[in-house]
């Protein structure tokens, strides 16, 4: 039996990130929530007594550095779900090139999980984790389905954006630990929430472009069927 008070919680904490910022008064919470003042108010304190919440200089709530401990911690440590690691082995099988996926984690992209083909003689380093999010084909894929997304931090980039939503995927041609690379990046979408972005890399060339595009855009299809949410 679920407890009524937790569900309410996490709901709170859900619908802050729809504000600007993710700052917001009771008042314009409440409103969103549709419940009293009163009783949102009494959630939202509680969850500033236990350090989840804090009050700007104009008391709006908005998350704690404690939360964005929790958020960077459940980036790293959250498992991946099965479907999408399956969907990136067989992605490897089809393509034989390194398949990612990648997730928002603040100001960046971080690749938490990475799948590569099996070459003879290969000599594979250690990836880079990291990825800029103007101008990587993941990062890009973050930014312009992210649900959340304050278009003030973003301004110039509007365009760019609306094209990867339109295309429903992003490509980027540059340099990445010292070599010239192609990616294609796609985005994992859950009730109109961006999961992660999968992405195909390879060096400049190597990979027939248009190919690896259709077969990551059919992936994702299939993959969003998997996990019940179609192509939100």
């Amino acid at each position: 039996m679920s407890l009524q008070s937790v569900s309410k919680t996490i709901l709170v904490l859900e619908t802050l990130l729809k504000f600007p910022d993710g700052r917001t008064s009771v008042s314009e919470l409440s409103r969103e929530l549709g419940w009293s003042r009163a009783a949102t108010h009494q959630y939202v304190s509680t969850l500033a007594e236990a350090g989840w919440l804090v009050q700007n200089t104009r008391r709006d709530y908005q998350l704690s550095p404690r939360a964005a401990v929790f958020g960077r911690f459940a980036i790293e440590y959250a498992a991946v779900p099965v479907e999408v690691t399956r969907t990136m082995e067989a992605l490897v099988e089809d393509l034989n090139e390194p398949i990612s996926y990648a997730v928002l984690n603040g100001n960046e992209a971080t690749i938490i999980e990475r799948h590569e083909p099996k070459r003879p003689f290969a000599i594979i380093r250690a990836a880079e984790p990291h990825l800029d999010l103007r101008t990587s084909a993941s990062g890009m894929v973050l930014l312009a389905f992210d649900a959340h997304i304050d278009e003030s931090r973003w301004e110039g980039m509007e365009d760019a954006l609306e094209t990867v939503r339109q295309q429903g995927y992003a490509e980027s041609h540059s340099e990445w630990l010292g070599d010239i690379v192609d990616v294609v990046a796609v985005p994992v979408m859950s009730a109109g929430e961006c999961l992660g972005a999968l992405s195909v890399i390879a060096p400049a060339g190597r990979f027939d472009i248009p190919t690896a595009r259709a077969a990551l855009l059919e992936a994702r299809q299939r993959l969003e069927q998997e996990l019940g949410v179609g192509s939100s």
